[in-house]
């Protein structure tokens, strides 16, 4: 059902098949008709989706939309200082009408296509292109309540490129030239058109979400890439630059304040408690990623303020607010995964991570009561708290620890070993040699491993007790699948 939904979510109206991206929502039965907003959550969110879908499957595809997704991320909702922009919105001025003093802005016009106009744009190449996205000469909207898409087509995938190959006597290869090549004049056709509103506010929650999703992907390029640590640069530098911008514009470190929101040069308001979660968790997947101390003692940082400022002691479980704002007259904890998930749901994964890397006995005593508190709710309603349900499995299963020690030759097979392997009770890290002293200072379990005979070496563990080193990738996949 996952693989089969992601599938359909890419080949459908929800993804920006000229400029990547997704659309916030659909508003038919087939997938067809978005809601034309984009939201940095969303982004964030699917990109882990397909990841992990590419981890479960096998199918490159997957990667391919994860990747795509990010590029759109990096081209059009990166701030120059390193952050992440919020949305942008549906609606736009028609092509048609830029320039007039009376023009209306029309949901999704800024997407839309007319199918003279691609003739006109693509020559030869629109025959494919109109078959690809099944365009109509009237139009291909299957339904239209606002009147806005009249004559105008969205973007779908209506035949595969073999099917293409079938109707025009053209080879799959020479299909997926065109289509490449297409692509690439639409997108710049499409530029010159009157854009949809940016929101360019950079909200700690969002941008701890897309942290998570840039890091999630180097760790895997860099392992499955053909082009190793090259390849996962720059999703790896998107994420740490995300970070340092956050930590320098959003977070006093002396008042151990975390502030929500940034725009215009000027940050405000104190952070909610999804501030906290959602950072926290990008900064793990970050700590993982580049094994810099800096993210795991941030994350710890904030953990602590976190659980001081939201934690209720009485019952468990986090606030969503602190209580010292008196115009909010009642805290509440959500219990909801929604859009976005909860504060507690996220900060139950971040602790069972975090306590897995460093000892600290406060935490695993705040999973279990939140896990009890939200029992009732797993148990009468757990599709509304999917986020908290894999808290749980995760806690049921353990947490496993992999860690590979970087030899003579770095740790490439071993990590090609379980880049694309679905490992969702797995802390993994990668420990480069020069850096083991110093990490050891903050990992302390990591101190011992060595390399085996000058050869990297993988240590797989649990509750920091590890068994014996591997070094052969085959033999670690095997122990990794007996396990899993």
């Amino acid at each position: 059902m996952v693989l089969r939904t992601l599938r359909a979510m890419a080949l459908g109206g929800m993804r920006d098949h000229v400029g990547g991206g997704f659309h916030r929502y659909s508003v038919d039965a087939a997938w067809r008709v978005p809601h034309f907003e984009k939201m940095l959550y969303d982004q964030a969110q699917l990109v882990l989706a397909f990841v992990e879908g590419a981890q479960v499957a096998g199918d490159p595809f997957y990667l391919e939309i994860a990747e795509d997704t990010l590029q759109y991320v990096l081209r059009e909702m990166t701030d120059p200082g390193g952050g992440f922009y919020s949305a942008e919105d549906a609606d736009s001025v028609p092509p048609e009408d830029a320039g007039s003093p009376a023009a209306h802005k029309k949901e999704g016009a800024f997407y839309l296509w007319r199918a003279d106009e691609l003739d006109a744009l693509l020559k030869a190449d629109a025959a494919v292109v109109k078959l690809r996205f099944g365009v109509e000469p009237d139009g291909n909207a299957p339904q239209d309540p606002q009147q806005e898409f009249t004559g105008k087509n969205l973007l779908y995938v209506a035949r595969s490129v073999d099917d293409i190959a079938g109707q025009t006597a053209k080879t799959a290869a020479e299909v997926t030239d065109v289509l490449n090549r297409a692509r690439v004049r639409l997108f710049e056709h499409r530029m010159v058109r009157p854009r949809p509103h940016r929101d360019d506010k950079i909200l700690t929650a969002w941008n701890g979400l897309m942290i998570a999703a840039f890091a999630r992907m180097a760790r895997v390029r860099r392992g499955a890439g053909a082009g190793g640590p090259a390849a996962a640069a720059p999703c790896l530098q998107a994420a740490q630059r995300a970070a340092a911008f956050l930590r320098e514009r959003m977070w006093n470190a002396g008042s151990r304040t975390l502030l929500r929101r940034f725009r215009d040069g000027h940050a405000e308001i104190e952070a909610y408690a999804e501030d906290y979660a959602y950072l926290i968790f990008g900064l793990l997947e970050l700590f993982q990623a580049d094994v810099d101390p800096i993210w795991l003692e941030w994350a710890i940082a904030l953990q602590e303020r976190q659980d001081e400022l939201f934690w209720d002691e009485a019952a468990g479980g986090w606030f969503s607010t602190t209580g010292r704002d008196p115009s909010v007259l009642l805290r509440m904890k959500e219990d909801y995964d929604g859009a976005e998930p909860t504060a507690s749901s996220v900060s139950v994964l971040n602790l069972m991570v975090l306590s897995h890397l460093v000892e600290d006995a406060r935490w695993p005593d705040r999973i279990e009561r939140t896990l009890r508190l939200f029992g009732a709710r797993l148990e009468q309603a757990g599709r509304a708290v999917p986020m908290m349900a894999a808290a749980l499995s995760t806690f049921l299963a353990g947490l496993q620890q992999i860690v590979i020690v970087e030899g003579e030759d770095g740790a490439g097979e071993l990590e090609r070993a379980i880049a694309l392997q679905y490992l969702p009770f797995a802390i993994t890290l990668r420990v480069p040699a020069a850096r083991q002293r110093v990490l050891a200072e903050s990992l302390p379990f990591i101190a011992a491993m060595r390399p085996v005979a000058g050869a990297a070496a993988a240590y797989v563990c649990r509750n920091f007790s590890c068994r014996q080193p591997v070094t052969e990738a085959d033999t670690l996949r095997q122990e990794l699948t007996a396990v899993s």
